[in-house]
Parts: structure tokens; sequence; C-alpha cells
């Protein structure tokens, strides 16, 4: 099984039914699982603050929801997080692939990338990075369990070679 399949599973296995996302290429396997199942919301966002906005009245309605996003994507939704689900204690997990490391094309992604997770624990947003498909179910329920238990965002950083190596 995929990691793309794994992480559909064991997200729903946790609980998440709602899902926003900015469309994404290495995402776009996991985006189609969700999309073809009747029994989440999904919610394609034209900004990543948009999602953070919707999962959080999403959580205030009863439902849990993840985020998936490109790392870059962390910078447009700070406002959003900074103001509304870290002092309101409102969880979501985000799920956010890689961009701006070591390798990468274009200029524009690498100084997001380089802070990334130096970011997430700026904003006090506990992460952990996905490396092997054998990681998928256990690694996405202590996320879960950090989130939902703590009422903060946590974040789940696909790594580049788990995502195929992202060659650009």
């Amino acid at each position: 099984m995929s990691w793309q399949e794994q992480l559909y599973q064991s997200l729903k296995a946790n609980g998440i039914r709602l899902v926003c996302y900015v469309p994404d290429s290495v995402l776009s396997g996991l985006i189609d699982l969700m999309e073809r199942d009747d029994s989440l919301q999904v919610v394609s966002v034209t900004r990543e603050e948009e999602g953070v906005g919707i999962l959080a009245g999403g959580y205030l309605g009863g439902l849990r929801g993840a985020l998936l996003l490109q790392s870059s994507g962390l910078g447009n939704s700070i406002n959003a997080l900074t103001s509304l689900n870290i002092p309101q204690q409102i969880p979501f997990l985000m799920v956010i692939s890689p961009r701006g490391d070591v390798g990468e094309f274009n200029p524009f992604q690498v100084p997001m990338g380089r802070i990334l997770k130096p970011l997430l624990d700026l904003l006090l947003i506990g992460h952990v990075t996905l490396e092997r498909e054998e990681q998928v179910p256990p690694l996405v329920e202590r996320a879960c369990r950090s989130a939902f238990r703590t009422n903060l965002p946590v974040a789940i950083i696909l790594s580049r070679e788990l995502a195929g190596g992202m060659a650009r």
C-alpha cells in the first residue's frame, strides 16, 4: 500500500472528517483518494489561511480536520494560526509537503523551505517528519492524539525521500 493510501486510511481512522487543501502535485494522490470518499468533506482553498479558518469553524461544529499544504504555504497561514487557532486552542493536523531544501530549482521556495521547522518551533506547533511508509499509521495516530488532546495544531512533514525525491 502506498504512503498516500496509508495516510488517507490513517487520517480517517483517527477521526479526520474535514480536509482543506491547496492543490499540490506531491499531495495529489492523497487528495484524489479523499475527494472520492463521500464520508469526508474536502475543500479546495485558494490560500492556506482560508483553510485554517474553515478548519476552525469545522472543529467548533464537531469535526476534526486536516490542512494539506506545501512548506511555502505555511507563511500564508501564520496570521490565522497566531490570531485564531493557537490562542483559542483550536486543533487541526497539517500535512506539509517539502519545498525549498537542497536541490530545489525554484529560488522563491528556498527561504520558507529552510525555515520550516524553526518557524513551527517558534509558533510552538509540534511537528514530526514522516520518512518511511511503515511510519505512517503510528505517526499519524501520535500526531492526532497530540493535536486533539492539547487543542493545538500539529504538523506532519513529509520527507523529500518519501514524497518521491521531488527532483525539480
